[in-house]
């Protein structure tokens, strides 16, 4: 495993176990992009990307990864999690930079249901951080 996958891992796993802003500002590459189940196209903006991650982390419980596939740069992480009664699985399909900085995330989620409702919860923390 390349050094920068390891360290941006370790780091990722620690972020997950106790979700912290200051954290994940460190984790995130300046040009950080989100590819989301609930849109076509790539967001980028590390400020968008950090404000769903912290969003759906806000919303994930009992969230746990199952498996871990690393190549060069590149890794995919399956979960499970709970969004109230739903239950869901997904990857998360993560690029790191040279840095070891997360330089692109693309999250898949199953069933539908499941999505629907992380997206409904994530929009409702977006509305009210705008607000």
């Amino acid at each position: 495993m390349l050094a920068e996958a390891k360290i941006f891992l370790d780091r990722w796993h620690g972020y997950m176990k106790k979700p912290d802003p200051a954290l994940l500002d460190g984790l995130l590459a300046e040009n950080a992009s989100i590819s989301s189940p609930a849109y076509f196209k790539p967001k980028q903006s590390k400020a968008y990307v950090a404000a769903i991650l912290t969003a759906v982390n806000e919303g994930f419980e009992d969230f746990r990864y199952t498996k871990e596939w690393v190549d060069g740069r590149e890794m995919i992480l399956e979960f499970e999690a709970r969004i109230g009664d739903t239950q869901l699985k997904g990857i998360d399909r993560i690029t790191v930079d040279g840095e070891g900085r997360l330089q692109h995330i693309e999250v898949l989620i199953r069933p539908l249901n499941g999505l629907i409702a992380l997206a409904d919860h994530v929009k409702a923390c977006l509305a009210k951080e705008a607000a």
